[in-house]
C-alpha cells in the first residue's frame, strides 16, 4: 500500500467562479463591485505597448490568438509577458501538486494509489499520489500567513508525511487513513487519529514526489475559481481548455474558465529565476544587528550571513515572504526587497532591455514610501518619483545596450524605512 487506506466524505469547495467568458473576472471582484463593468483582459507583449484583448485560442505550437477590437492578432507565447489577471482561492481545501500547481477542491477520498478530488472547473478527477505535495485544509485568515503555509507544503523536506496543526504543532509519520473528519497517522508513539478541524495542512512525504521535468516553454494558467496550473502543454478553442501539467496529468474544462496566462521560458527572462552577482542591504539606523558588511558592502550569496539579514531579497515573494501583490493584483514573478537594498546582476549581450512594474506591496495597507533606481555599470539610468503604498504600480523600461551589470536600488523616501516593502514586479530582461 503506497500511502492511504480508507476514503472520505465530500465537503464544501472553497473556490469561486467567474460569471461568464466575456467578463473573465474573479468572482470576488464581482462581489465587491457588482455594478462595475468588467474590462477586457490586458495583454503585455514582450515588444510593444500593452493592449486589451480576449484570448480565443492556443494551439499545440504555443501560438496564441487574441481578439483585439474586432480584429485577430496572433502572438507566439514566447513573445508574451502576461495576459489577464490571476484569481485567488477564497478558502480551503486546496490540493497542491508537486510542480507547484494548486486547485481548490472538495476533500478527497483516497486509495493506495490515487486521490479522488472534486473541483468546480474539472469535476471528479483521480490524482496519482506521487504527483501530490499535500492538501491545505484550513487557510489562515491573513493572506501573508496563507502564502507561507502553502510554501511550507510545496517546499517541505524530510522523508515522512506530516500534519501541520492549526495550533502550530507538527505530527510526523505515515498517513494511513484520511476522511472528511479525521486523518490517521502512524507516528513514533503509534497510530494517532487527528480531526481535520485541527489540521492546517497535510504534507506528503517529499521523497516520494514525482520528479518534475520542465520543458523549455511552460506557462502559469489561471482559472476563475483560483486554480493555478503550471502547464507543459496547453490547448484552447471556443469550447474547451486542456491543460497538461508538469506532473503529466491533463485537465479539461470549459474555455470560459480561463482568466490568466503567464508564459515562462520565452523572450522575457525573469530576474527571480536568475542568481544575482551581489546583494547589499543598508539599514536606516546603524548596522544590521547580526551582519557586518564586507569591504564592498555586499553579502556573499548563499552565505550564513545572508540568512540573518533583517531584510533579505526574495524571489517571487514580497519582503516578508508572502506573495507579491500590488494594486489588488497578484504577481507570480518578481523580486521583493526592503529599503535600502541593492541587487546586482551580470548581463549578457543578448539582454536588450530591462522592464518591470514598481510598487509598494499591498501587505503594508497603504504604508511605505520608496524611490526605485536603475543603474547600468554604476551609472544611474532611471530614478522614479517617490512611490507610496496604495499607489498603482509604475513602469520602467531601460535600454541595456553595451551594459555589463544591472543594479536595482530601493532607497528611502518619506519616513525612513517604515513599511518599505518594495516590489520589482514581473522584473525581466528582454532578449
Amino acid at each position: 500500500m503506497r500511502r492511504f487506506i480508507g476514503c472520505v466524505k465530500r465537503t464544501t469547495n472553497g473556490g469561486r467562479r467567474c460569471v461568464s467568458r466575456t467578463l473573465r473576472v474573479c468572482a470576488f471582484a464581482v462581489l465587491l463591485a457588482p455594478s462595475a463593468v468588467a474590462e477586457t483582459p490586458r495583454a503585455v507583449p514582450v515588444d510593444g505597448a500593452p493592449f486589451r484583448g480576449e484570448l480565443t485560442a492556443v494551439d499545440a505550437r504555443w501560438q496564441l490568438t487574441l481578439a483585439v477590437e474586432g480584429k485577430t492578432r496572433v502572438l507566439p507565447a514566447a513573445d508574451l509577458v502576461a495576459w489577464g489577471r490571476f484569481c485567488e482561492p477564497a478558502k480551503g481545501p486546496l490540493v497542491l501538486l508537486a510542480d507547484g500547481s494548486l486547485l481548490p477542491a472538495k476533500v478527497p477520498e483516497a486509495d493506495k494509489d490515487n486521490l479522488a478530488i472534486d473541483s468546480l472547473p474539472f469535476g471528479r478527477q483521480k490524482v496519482p499520489l506521487e504527483t501530490l505535495a499535500g492538501i491545505a485544509f484550513h487557510l489562515p485568515s491573513d493572506q501573508q500567513d496563507r502564502d507561507r503555509l502553502l510554501d511550507r507544503v510545496l517546499h517541505a523536506t524530510g522523508d515522512a508525511d506530516r500534519l501541520l496543526l492549526i495550533n502550530g504543532d507538527e505530527v510526523t509519520g505515515l498517513v494511513e487513513t484520511l476522511d472528511a473528519e479525521t486523518v490517521t497517522i502512524r507516528a513514533a508513539v503509534g497510530p494517532l487519529k487527528v480531526e481535520t478541524s485541527r489540521i492546517a495542512a497535510v504534507v506528503f512525504n517529499p521523497t516520494l514526489r514525482q520528479a518534475v521535468q520542465r520543458p523549455p516553454l511552460t506557462a502559469w494558467v489561471g482559472l476563475s475559481d483560483g486554480s493555478r496550473l503550471l502547464a507543459g502543454k496547453l490547448l484552447l478553442d471556443d469550447a474547451s481548455l486542456r491543460v497538461t501539467t508538469l506532473t503529466g496529468q491533463t485537465w479539461k474544462t470549459a474555455a470560459k474558465e480561463l482568466v490568466a496566462l503567464q508564459p515562462l521560458g520565452g523572450r522575457a527572462v525573469y530576474l527571480s529565476d536568475l542568481k544575482p552577482a551581489a546583494f547589499r542591504y543598508t539599514p536606516f539606523l546603524g548596522d544590521c544587528p547580526s551582519f557586518r558588511p564586507s569591504e564592498n558592502g555586499t553579502v556573499p550569496l548563499g552565505s550564513a550571513e545572508q540568512r540573518y539579514l533583517p531584510w533579505p531579497y526574495r524571489a517571487d515573494r514580497n519582503a516578508t515572504g508572502g506573495g507579491l501583490r500590488c494594486g489588488g493584483r497578484l504577481y507570480l514573478k518578481g523580486l521583493g526587497t526592503h529599503s535600502k537594498s541593492q541587487l546586482t546582476y551580470a548581463l549578457e549581450p543578448s539582454h536588450r532591455r530591462f522592464e518591470a512594474e514598481l510598487g509598494i506591496d499591498d501587505s503594508t495597507d497603504g504604508g511605505g514610501s520608496v524611490q526605485f533606481r536603475v543603474l547600468l555599470d554604476g551609472r544611474e539610468k532611471f530614478a522614479s518619483q517617490t512611490i507610496r503604498g496604495g499607489a498603482p504600480p509604475a513602469t520602467v523600461s531601460v535600454d541595456l545596450a553595451g551594459a555589463k551589470t544591472l543594479e536595482l536600488v530601493v532607497d528611502y523616501a518619506d519616513r525612513g524605512d517604515v513599511l518599505d516593502r518594495a516590489g520589482w514586479l514581473d522584473a525581466r530582461l528582454v532578449k
